[in-house]
């Protein structure tokens, strides 16, 4: 611990219950501290709480301290042009936390007692978390685009603890998400429970963003190609983004600016022949998606069904497959791949809930005609309404 920073917070503190200008305030704290991350902040929050200075003093240095951060992202963004990918994902930082900030202050307001459960509270509880649970697709734009285009450009440390940091949020995320509901009785009752999980979200998305803000984001300016910031961009719009996102109206980029496919030609297999154009439209209408890992474990190719289960992006193809899956599943990976090359195994498969949908996932060890392993094919099909079929159906329904 620093003790000259820790007199610094005691100083803030000490202005605060002085009731000085909060604008002098505000400069006191940004030209004495500078920079002060969130995990810094909790730091010295907790000394001054062991010192017993009021919850409510610190609070209101936590909520200077969250406006000038917001103002220094603010500032950042001028570095690239609205539109710009990074912008997108900076903006939506200013977004995101200020709805985990605030569902913090209000789930902890109503939990110490400081607010009634009113009805309107409950609604916007409700509503921070749909805001919250919409932020995936920021996530996933990140996971599946920015990583792994990072990576191919060598990169691959900060992206990866990135991703955990992700998987961290989320765990938080679905601590509060299970707690929600629809009835407001129900609703007060898990208000407590929330705390803990709201307050660590809030001070998790804080910290992680910060991190991005000053690594992930200038590295990417740093390194990527402008053929790569078109990848991204086709990458976000196919992603999707949350109903907050900023995001001006702009040419959409076309499948043969980052593609090429031959005007003419056939593909001739031993069952049959198909022109480049009738192939593709096969992978892309089958009733399952369809993921190409070749020996050396890159990803080589995806189908691109209108209702993909998984997220998928064009930067992933040529990343090496075990950087497209959050570290603690590695390992399940990783053995499949071992013992495919191995021939221990020829497939290997999996199910799981995912929002109410039953997902079948499937690897299979593909071989040539000499038992060669030449790749993983990962196959992944929504099953729900497949598990509900009985009896026969034999007559085609008007």
């Amino acid at each position: 611990m620093n003790a000259e920073r820790k007199n610094l917070f005691k100083k803030i503190i000490e202005k605060i219950q002085a009731g000085d200008d909060l604008e002098i305030i505000k400069s006191y704290f940004s030209e004495e501290l500078g920079v002060v991350t969130p995990a810094e902040l909790s730091f010295y929050e907790n000394e001054l709480i062991k010192e017993k200075v009021p919850k409510e003093d610190i609070q209101r240095m936590r909520d200077i301290q969250l406006e000038l951060y917001k103002k220094s992202v603010e500032n950042q963004k001028h570095i690239v042009p609205a539109g710009h990918p990074i912008h997108t994902l900076m903006s939506e930082h200013v977004i995101v936390m200020e709805y985990a900030n605030e569902l913090d202050n209000l789930i902890g307001s109503i939990a110490e007692g400081v607010r009634e459960p009113k009805p309107e509270f409950l609604v916007r509880i409700r509503e921070l978390i749909g805001f919250l649970a919409e932020s995936e697709s920021h996530y996933q734009r990140e996971e599946n685009s920015l990583f792994a285009i990072l990576e191919k450009h060598g990169l691959t440390g900060p992206p990866q603890a990135m991703w955990s940091m992700h998987q961290e949020i989320h765990k938080l995320e679905k601590e509060i998400f299970d707690l929600n509901s629809e009835s407001d009785a129900e609703l007060s009752n898990n208000i407590g429970k929330m705390k803990d999980a709201a307050s660590a979200l809030a001070e998790h998305i804080a910290d992680h963003f910060h991190k991005e803000n000053n690594i992930i984001f200038p590295a990417s300016m740093r390194m990527f190609s402008e053929k790569d910031w078109e990848i991204v961009v086709q990458d976000f719009d196919d992603i999707g983004y949350c109903s907050y996102t900023p995001r001006p109206e702009r040419k959409e980029i076309t499948k043969e600016d980052s593609a090429s496919f031959a005007e003419s030609g056939e593909v001739t297999f031993g069952s049959g022949t198909l022109t480049l154009e009738q192939l593709e439209l096969l992978f892309n209408h089958l009733p399952v998606d369809t993921t190409f890992v070749d020996e050396q474990d890159k990803v080589r190719f995806f189908s691109e069904s209108p209702n993909r289960i998984f997220v998928r992006s064009r930067a992933i193809i040529g990343r090496s497959v075990q950087l497209c899956h959050p570290q603690d599943s590695v390992h399940i990976v990783q053995k499949i791949l071992d013992d495919f090359r191995a021939g221990k195994r020829e497939s290997a498969e999996f199910w799981l809930n995912l929002g109410g949908k039953m997902v079948l996932i499937k690897y299979f060890a593909v071989r040539n005609s000499s038992g060669k392993y030449l790749c993983c094919l990962e196959v992944s099909q929504d099953i729900t309404e497949i598990r509900k079929i009985e009896g026969e159906k034999r007559l085609l329904e008007e």
